[in-house]
């Protein structure tokens, strides 16, 4: 729910930390601060008294974890795979390509870093970011790791479902397997080790023999988990058909590459798990694989991927806070549109669907290709797509809205709101508390994201200022555009209003002055309408205003003005694509209208308007791909009025990829 919390030993919160937009996934305390790292690409400094925000730091892209060194600094692992170290609000050191992958978690000792990734490794750090060494041996995600109490040796959790234990040379000292994937593990101050696995039970590890289990129990366990792991490879889409199965007489020539492989030998009719032993170099016997790749795997079903039997049902990793989630696909489906309604019923956001794009094709033996035959046609899986396949494209559909964030001069817009106040009527003008709440509201803005605003101070920006005369409002929208970029802008786009007042009032604005700096600032104030998704899907829900309002930018006599309603059609197109995945309804009359106004304007543009014609141009490519699954109106609206002709003259500035993108849609 993006909040943390903090609780006393006996399970009472005692302090609730808000301001996180997305997942809180990693938290530590340092002295009087609770530092938390979350989705929204931030780490936050918090006291952890009051539960107040001290400051805000973006650490990278998307997922964050954190950990606190003995210096007092922060270091955080990002998904864009860097590694940096913060001291103060200052990056000091940064790791770029880190791993190879998200980095999931951080530990730290009085000695070094130590980081765990989706790339299978575990690596150690110097406390400047200097590498020291790789743990290699997991074959999946390493989702914890810890130093154990002594600091002698690492501990990883992975969804390979073992726990490994490792020396500091970087070998493995013992691997531990258990029921199913290991989320995390922790050690406690006796020296045992506390793991949480995805079969719902913790379990603690001892060396110690008073505090084992009985050996029945601690038997059970091990023969549970070496069952488990045969069904996962009976099961599963790792499978191995007895075809492509190496025969029992290879193995005492083949040497595993790590300590825990697991390989796969035929004996007679059957096919048998083993293990490799690096210490005693040999293969341990686990059990017999039952099952085969060929068997299809039953899904229950769900609002986007109906219920059958498919080829595949992957496990995606969705983050500490929601686990594991099920993504079915049959072979022969194509594997982008199956990565787009996967993020759309998870609700994440569709930067990632490339990603899962290419997880299906690298575990399905390779996306697209012929449907496998058999299934019977009592199969309630989706069907085949059927006519020409839809292109595949690096550029489009665009998924970052066109936004103005920067450029914000606030020392000037003060000055200008302070003016304007000092020759207003007495009965809209601030009086000294109220010009005191603006300033400080203005102060807050300047420091960023982090920032809580007091009830006063909104008062006056969105209430007591929305009533200044016209032709003293463009420096209050431009602050109401800066406001937009603070998460605190949602709360007025809630409600049954949904921010109705403010949107019309910036349009009946925007229509009275288009070619001046009130038309500029309100465009603006459009665009970033688009930055929050609470934002953004009001706007999206008085579309049609919204258009009549770009028109109105786009024939504006000012460039900006008509760059900035440019970019609120792009973000309306971005809006159309993403709110239609299947088996959502494709708002095809909100298409058609988008593309009829970007090709009204890229027929008049003149070079000057570039910014303008490359946002334009972007929403139509924006539309196609969906388009080309709903009859093609827009892909023919484009050939009728000479579109791809006219696309030539902006190819430069839209790029040569993007602008061969467009072309896939256009035989």
């Amino acid at each position: 729910d993006s909040t943390a919390m903090r609780w006393d030993e006996e399970g009472n919160p005692v302090a609730q930390f808000l301001g996180h937009e997305k997942t809180v996934g990693s938290i530590a305390e340092r002295g009087s601060e609770v530092v938390t790292g979350s989705w929204d690409a931030t780490l936050r400094v918090w006291d952890a008294v009051s539960g107040s925000v001290k400051f805000s730091i973006e650490a990278g892209v998307h997922a964050i974890t954190i950990a606190i060194l003995p210096t007092g600094d922060i270091v955080a692992g990002s998904q864009d795979r860097s590694l940096r170290v913060f001291r103060g609000q200052q990056c000091v050191h940064r790791v770029d390509g880190a791993h190879g992958d998200i980095i999931k978690a951080i530990s730290v000792s009085s000695a070094n870093i130590v980081t765990a990734s989706n790339d299978n490794t575990v690596k150690m750090w110097s406390f400047d970011g200097a590498p020291m060494g790789d743990f290699q041996g997991h074959s999946s995600f390493v989702f914890g790791v810890v130093h154990s109490v002594d600091n002698q040796s690492i501990l990883s959790a992975s969804d390979d479902c073992t726990l490994k234990v490792w020396s500091l040379d970087y070998s493995i000292k013992q691997s531990v397997l258990h029921a199913a994937t290991v989320w995390q593990c922790a050690c406690l101050a006796n020296g045992d080790v506390l793991t949480a696995c995805a079969d719902n039970v913790a379990r603690i590890w001892s060396r110690d023999p008073e505090r084992m289990a009985p050996e029945a129990e601690r038997l059970a366990q091990k023969d549970i988990a070496e069952q488990s792991v045969m069904a996962a490879y009976g099961k599963g889409s790792s499978s191995v058909p007895m075809e492509g199965t190496a025969d029992i007489s290879e193995m005492p020539s083949t040497i595993g590459k790590k300590n825990g492989e697991i390989k796969c030998f035929k004996e007679g009719g059957s096919v048998f798990a083993y293990s490799w032993n690096a210490g005693a170099r040999q293969w341990d016997k686990i059990g017999e694989v039952v099952g085969s790749q060929s068997e299809k795997k039953m899904y229950e079903g769900d609002p986007v991927f109906p219920k059958g039997e498919y080829d595949f049902v992957f496990d995606v990793d969705m983050g500490p806070s929601r686990g594991i989630g099920k993504l079915p696909y049959n072979k022969g489906q194509n594997p982008m549109a199956v990565a787009e309604s996967f993020c759309a019923r998870e609700q994440i956001h569709k930067s990632n669907i490339d990603e899962i794009r290419k997880f299906i094709i690298e575990n399905s033996g390779g996306g697209g290709g012929a449907a496998p035959q058999g299934g019977g046609s009592g199969s309630a899986a989706p069907p085949k797509p059927s006519g020409p396949a839809e292109p595949e494209c690096a550029n489009l559909p665009v998924m970052s809205p066109a936004v103005y964030k920067d450029g914000v001069n606030f020392d000037g817009l003060q000055k200008k709101l302070l003016e304007f106040n000092d020759s207003m009527e007495e009965a809209h003008k601030l009086n000294p508390v109220e010009v005191s709440s603006l300033t400080d509201a203005i102060a807050k803005l300047k420091i960023g994201v982090t920032s809580e605003f007091k009830g006063a101070e909104k008062e006056v920006v969105f209430h007591k200022m929305k009533d200044w005369p016209a032709e003293k409002m463009f420096p209050v929208i431009d602050l109401w555009r800066a406001f937009l970029v603070h998460p605190v802008s949602s709360d007025f786009f809630k409600g049954s209003d949904r921010g109705t007042t403010y949107i019309t009032q910036v349009l009946g604005l925007l229509s009275s002055e288009p070619n001046g700096a009130l038309g500029q600032c309100c465009a603006q104030y459009l665009a970033n309408l688009f930055i929050f998704q609470t934002n953004r899907y009001a706007a999206f829900d008085k579309r049609d205003l919204l258009l009549k309002g770009v028109e109105t930018a786009l024939s504006s006599t000012r460039k900006q003005v008509k760059t900035a309603g440019a970019s609120v059609l792009l973000n309306i197109a971005i809006v159309v694509h993403e709110s239609s995945t299947p088996p959502k309804k494709w708002d095809s009359a909100c298409a058609e209208k988008v593309t009829g106004i970007a090709l009204a304007f890229l027929e008049q543009a003149q070079p000057v308007d570039v910014d303008a014609a490359v946002r334009a141009v972007l929403a139509i490519g924006t539309l196609l791909p969906r388009d080309f699954k709903h009859g093609r109106p827009v892909a023919q609206r484009c050939v009728d009025s000479g579109f791809l002709e006219r696309l030539r003259s902006w190819e430069d500035k839209v790029g040569a990829g993007t602008a061969a993108d467009i072309r896939k849609f256009f035989p």
